[in-house]
């Protein structure tokens, strides 16, 4: 399978990842405080809000933003952890959309 995420940044259009052989895709999570989470990828692209909290990613403040946490094994058993917070699209290994996943959109 293939997980594409769209990126919002203007100088990237997407971040592909080929080889998933399972994935794992959490419920929302909220925050932006991670830097105690050891994701092997983080593609954070919405703008930031004013929440400066550290608090349960499972319950969040009013001000927090959303984001998601994929854990996939590769076809060669080891793992990745990729937090996101656009859209991203799970595909079949011919590139055909299987699930659109989405943790924000941009307006």
């Amino acid at each position: 399978m293939i997980l594409k995420i769209e990126r919002y940044d203007k100088a990237q259009q997407w971040w592909m990842f080929d080889n998933i052989r399972k994935i794992s895709m959490s419920n929302k999570l909220f925050g932006r405080q991670i830097h105690n989470k050891n994701y092997d990828v983080i593609l954070f692209d919405m703008p930031k809000s004013a929440c400066t909290c550290d608090i349960d990613e499972e319950i969040g403040c009013s001000n927090c933003e959303t984001y998601l946490l994929a854990i996939c094994r590769l076809t060669d058993g080891s793992e990745i952890s990729i937090a996101f917070d656009t859209i991203a699209y799970l595909c079949n290994d011919e590139g055909k959309t299987i699930e659109k996943i989405v943790a924000n959109h941009n307006e």
